[in-house]
């Protein structure tokens, strides 16, 4: 594992993601360079990262009210559907990413 990779998967472990998800997430950055700049933009697109941080909030608390985190994930991302096809492009990379953790 790279230097690079590393510090993704240590910084992903920081902000509580797992250590399987993060590993795959440092993999997937590393296969695809470009994708970390696509995430960087979705960062600085205050509206977008509002929307994403609401969505990972409704999705915790469902998911500690005891909903398994499918359905959790499946209630939430419907509830936000219109504000999700308004941000599609500039939320594809993050979905793809989630795609892949099986979320």
């Amino acid at each position: 594992m790279g230097f690079k990779s590393f510090i993704i998967k240590k910084t992903l472990q920081a902000k509580g993601v797992s250590k399987d998800q993060a590993e795959m997430i440092a993999d997937k950055i590393a296969a695809d360079p470009s994708l970390a700049e696509k995430l960087k933009v979705l960062q600085e697109n205050k509206e977008v990262k509002a929307l994403f941080e609401n969505i990972q909030k409704e999705m915790e608390e469902k998911k500690k009210g005891g909903m398994p985190e499918q359905y959790a994930m499946m209630a939430v991302m419907t509830k936000y559907k219109d504000q999700i096809a308004k941000h599609r492009d500039e939320l594809a990379p993050l979905m793809e990413l989630m795609m892949g953790m099986g979320a």
